[in-house]
This record gives structure tokens, C-alpha cells and sequence, in this order.
């Protein structure tokens, strides 16, 4: 993989993995007479699912992004205790990819053939924080993270209807859909979401003019399904499952990681010295 190549699946990877962490929390059979309940009063349903999702410390999902300039498939394994981490397994830009996201910095892994570039450590590193000026705003990314808050958008969203129940593996559900526009959703999210803020401009950039958004909540209110559809900029689905089961997401062994500014302040370097050889070769042949 290329470093371009290799920069634009962690943009990917990284967008991927914080609009997904907006769902949660905690597998459980259920009582007798609850999908009526969900089917019957929708908006208490909607707050009860928001409500419970606020509990969820960890959770596993399979993610499936299709339709879009970025198909993937890919395992992820969330903590969103204090601050959030993650883990990211599957592929991605038709490539395997393992990302991790702790502390506020990207680790990515390296091929075999890979390493060679990166003085043959494991992995790399982006920090986050490290670049303030361009915009990468660590503690909204993770306010966005919320698992309340994709449900709370749904509330004050317009014609929210029941599709009906449904068994997502093999749990039992009600399915919730809306159909809206970029501008509604991004006013229907929190205030002060700085990122959600520009959805409307995003949608335009990306000839989006409809969001579709579905969820199935199971009969403890816990959120087991969340899809949302772009149209033509593609459709990314989560399945969710293993809530608040042992999750334990580290930083790789520092031996093992080369950090990404590190490897371009050195290639600056490399070609400023690059720069200052053919000055001094010209120097030397008078420009002949």
C-alpha cells in the first residue's frame, strides 16, 4: 500500500469507526409484550433506546460500507469508557487493515513489505493532536462519539415510522426508519456539533440530496442494527452485538511503532538536503 494510499484509509478507517461508535449496549432476552410496546409509542421507544444506550461501556460490530468511494468490511471492538477506543479489523480500500485508535492517536499495521518503509516497525502512528491548525478537534470527535446521540437525531426528526419486527441474528426487533435531508439531519443533531454541522455542505460536495436512516431496537430498547443510506454516496450498515463483554484495546509496544510525522519531518529533511546538493552542484558547475 502505498503512503497516499495509506493516509486516505486512515481518514477512512478513522470517520468510519467514530460515526459508528453512535449506538450501544447490553444483550438480554427480554420481556413478554415489549416489541408492542416498541411498536405502539415510537418516540418513548426512541428515548428509551437513547436512554439505555448511555449505559454501554463496550461493544462489538460488524460494519459493511458499500455503494460508495470506499467499500469495507470490517470487525470493530469499541470501549467507550472515558475516552473512546477502538479497534478496526477487516478490509478496507481493497486492502486488510488493523487500526487502532488510543489515547488520541491512530496506530496502523504494517504489511510484511510495508515495514521496510518505516525502518521496519509494525506499525505506525498518527497523533491526533498534533495538528490543531487543520481542524482535527479530538474532544468533539469524541462528544460525536456519544452512543446517544445517532438515537436522540431520530427524536427530533419528522415522520419517523415503524416498518415493522424483524430478527437481526436471531434477536427480535423493531425496525425505525426516516427519511430526511443533510440540512434536517445536521439540524437535528446536538448543539455545538461542530462536524455535523457542515453535513449539509458535505451532502452537497457529494450530490447527496436524501439520508435514509433505519434502526432496530430489541425488546431491552438496546439498539441491535443501525443503517444509514447516502444514495449514491453509499450505504454503511452495523451490526451489533457482545455488549459490555471484557474489551482491552492497548497502544502498540512503542519498539514496534514508527509515528507518521516523525517519517515526513524526516522525508522534508531528506529532500531538503536533496535541495541543497544540486544548489551546491550548480554553484560548483556554474549552472553548466
Amino acid at each position: 500500500m502505498s503512503r497516499r494510499k495509506k493516509l486516505s484509509v486512515l481518514a477512512v478507517a478513522a470517520v468510519t469507526a467514530v460515526s459508528m461508535t453512535a449506538c450501544g449496549p447490553n444483550d438480554s432476552a427480554g420481556d413478554s409484550g415489549a416489541l408492542g410496546r416498541l411498536t405502539d409509542d415510537v418516540p418513548g421507544s426512541l428515548q428509551a433506546a437513547a436512554d439505555k444506550a448511555k449505559e454501554t461501556e463496550t461493544v462489538r460490530a460488524d460494519v459493511v460500507t458499500s455503494g460508495g468511494a470506499a467499500d469495507s468490511e470490517m470487525q470493530m471492538t469499541m470501549d467507550l469508557r472515558d475516552t473512546v477506543s477502538f479497534e478496526m479489523v477487516g478490509d478496507l480500500i481493497d486492502d486488510p487493515v488493523t487500526m487502532r485508535v488510543v489515547d488520541s492517536a491512530i496506530y496502523m499495521e504494517n504489511s510484511a513489505e510495508e515495514r521496510e518503509l518505516y525502518g521496519g516497525k509494525r506499525w505506525i502512528k498518527f497523533d491526533l493532536t498534533s495538528s490543531p491548525e487543520d481542524g482535527v478537534d479530538v474532544d468533539q470527535m469524541l462528544q460525536e462519539s456519544d452512543p446517544s446521540r445517532q438515537i436522540k437525531a431520530l427524536l427530533e426528526l419528522e415522520g419517523v415510522t415503524v416498518v415493522g419486527e424483524e430478527t437481526v441474528n436471531g434477536i427480535r426487533t423493531v425496525q425505525y426508519t426516516v427519511t430526511t435531508t443533510p440540512e434536517e439531519l445536521a439540524e437535528a443533531q446536538s448543539e455545538g456539533s461542530a462536524d455535523l454541522s457542515d453535513l449539509s455542505t458535505t451532502g452537497d460536495a457529494l450530490g447527496v440530496t436524501e439520508v435514509t436512516l433505519d434502526v432496530w431496537i430489541d425488546e431491552e430498547y438496546l439498539l441491535r442494527r443501525f443503517r444509514s443510506d447516502l444514495g449514491t454516496a453509499g450505504v454503511t450498515t452495523a451490526d451489533y452485538y457482545d455488549y459490555n463483554e471484557p474489551a482491552q484495546i492497548e497502544a502498540p509496544p512503542a519498539a514496534d511503532v514508527a509515528d507518521l510525522e516523525d517519517v515526513f519531518t524526516d522525508l522534508q529533511d531528506s529532500f531538503a538536503d536533496i535541495e541543497d546538493a544540486l544548489k551546491e552542484l550548480d554553484d560548483v558547475t556554474g549552472g553548466n
